[in-house]
């Protein structure tokens, strides 16, 4: 059996390959970038995660074996917006590896709601147009 040191951490996971093009009916362009997103979804992305999330296609700690100088465990993958929601993808480490669509919707003052979402085994575009369709309805 070999033991790990501290100095022998998994190095944090990089570049997501392949996240495949979702077409979404009524959205506006797919935001790719944190900086893009209003600062309201931004912080209520950041609140949901429960820290800090990394930009997309940057390093994020995948692993659940956490270390102080861990990047964020948590990355953004991109986000819609359909009428006042937005759908925002995320990718979350941990031993229970996850993609994840955050929901929030527009509330007065500039304040962000969340809206429960679960994309389960449809995967992030399925569940996505489920919710967008849902809020035409």
């Amino acid at each position: 059996m070999v033991a790990m040191t501290i100095d022998e951490r998994p190095a944090p996971v990089t570049v997501r390959q392949g996240l495949p093009p979702c077409r979404i009916r009524a959205s506006g362009a797919e935001i790719r970038r944190i900086a893009d997103l209003p600062a309201s979804v931004a912080a209520a992305m950041d609140a949901a995660a429960g820290g800090v999330v990394a930009e997309a296609g940057q390093p994020f700690h995948a692993t659940d074996i956490a270390h102080r100088d861990a990047p964020p465990g948590v990355r953004f993958l991109r986000a819609y917006r359909v009428r006042d929601l937005w759908l925002v993808w995320v990718e979350r480490g941990g031993i229970a590896h996850r993609y994840d669509v955050l929901g929030f919707r527009g509330a007065p003052h500039g304040m962000v709601a969340a809206v429960p979402t679960n994309p389960g085994r449809m995967g992030l575009c399925a569940a996505s147009r489920r919710l967008a369709a849902a809020e035409r309805g």
